[in-house]
């Protein structure tokens, strides 16, 4: 290990110097006996889940004009704003289970995910077409690494520790893969923790920004990537957002701006604590669930899988990207796209 860094280069930065001891940083051994993150749906509340997909097809309502007013919940309200302190201020994360989506068709599904949502927060764009409601599938792409302008979420390759640029990330599990495609999440705050220890010097360089790949999402005129730190310390709050750091590799081929040979140190060293299996949690999600992640103090991944061969049994997941108001703060000038992707103009 190369010892040549100084914090000197992020004096700009405001930095966590302290080991951070809440219930965000956990390792796997927090929830050997403990499966509180689990909420199972009552026959109650799956009814009136569905009376509320049946009160926005009544209304003529599509998944993407929904508002909380066209999906009315009562208790199952209260579960999910319960739900939602957890996953903004507590382990930073929870998976409803319980739904049984076989029973729903698609739009219907699309309906009942985006009408959750809007007792969430506000949802945002996912891509350049302005996209408010992902799919997560084989899009006939075995990798993304290496590729241009595929995102990972297009490929059944498994993928490495990452965040979302939003406060929240879900995804509603419609059918899962024949074989793999395993959840997989890690505590941002315990990988910080563990940095500490390891190299503060390091550490700091990761609150310095670094150029990520826009993967063909920029807009006319814009660079071929975005600038964003790692790690951010707000109002005495710690939040990570890293994104895939894959696509910080691929800016450097793309623009041909190198990396430090400090900067590449620190990068290995934050993968490889993502990479102990005892900081890993990892969730086998069942068609119906729905798994709801912190972004700022959740690192999430996923393992590659093989598919069932009928076009009807392939694996399926939707996701949403939603804003908390009044949630956990960050930094606004540390994040870019914390508003969504923006979307590019279409021509007439």
């Amino acid at each position: 290990m190369k010892t040549g860094v100084s914090n000197a280069q992020c004096q700009t930065k405001t930095i966590c110097h302290t080991w951070v001891d809440d219930s965000s940083a956990w390792t796997k051994t927090d929830f050997d006996r403990d499966d509180s993150w689990i909420i199972t749906l009552t026959s109650d509340e799956i009814d009136e889940l569905h009376q509320a997909i049946q009160f926005a097809r009544r209304h003529d309502r599509s998944p993407g004009d929904l508002t909380k007013s066209d999906f009315p919940l009562k208790d199952f309200a209260l579960k999910l704003a319960n739900c939602l302190h957890d996953v903004q201020y507590a382990r930073g994360f929870v998976l409803l289970r319980g739904m049984a989506v076989s029973e729903c068709s698609e739009e219907d599904a699309e309906l009942l995910f985006r009408g959750i949502g809007t007792y969430l927060g506000n949802a945002v764009s996912q891509n350049a077409n302005g996209d408010l409601l992902g799919h997560v599938r084989d899009s006939g792409y075995a990798d993304y690494r290496g590729q241009s302008d595929i995102r990972g979420y297009q490929t059944r390759a498994n993928l490495e520790f990452h965040t979302d640029v939003v406060d929240v990330v879900g995804l509603m599990c419609l059918r899962p893969a024949k074989e793999g495609g395993e959840s997989l999440i890690v505590s941002s705050i315990t990988v910080h923790n563990e940095l500490l220890k390891l190299s503060s010097p390091h550490l700091g360089l990761l609150y310095g920004n670094f150029l990520f790949d826009r993967r063909g999402e920029e807009r006319a005129g814009e660079p071929l990537y975005f600038v964003s730190p790692l790690y951010s310390f707000y109002e005495g709050v710690l939040s990570c957002r890293p994104g895939l750091i894959d696509y910080i590799f691929s800016a450097e081929k793309k623009t041909g701006i190198p990396l430090s040979p400090a900067q590449r140190e620190a990068l290995d060293l934050f993968v490889e604590q993502t990479l102990r299996p005892e900081l890993q949690l990892s969730m086998k999600l069942q068609a119906g669930d729905i798994q709801l992640l912190n972004n700022s103090v959740i690192l999430h991944s996923r393992t590659s899988f093989v598919d069932h061969k009928e076009a009807g049994r392939k694996r399926h997941l939707l996701r949403l990207w939603v804003n908390v108001e009044h949630g956990r703060p960050v930094d606004p000038d540390a994040f870019p796209y914390r508003n969504g992707v923006p979307v590019k103009t279409r021509l007439a």
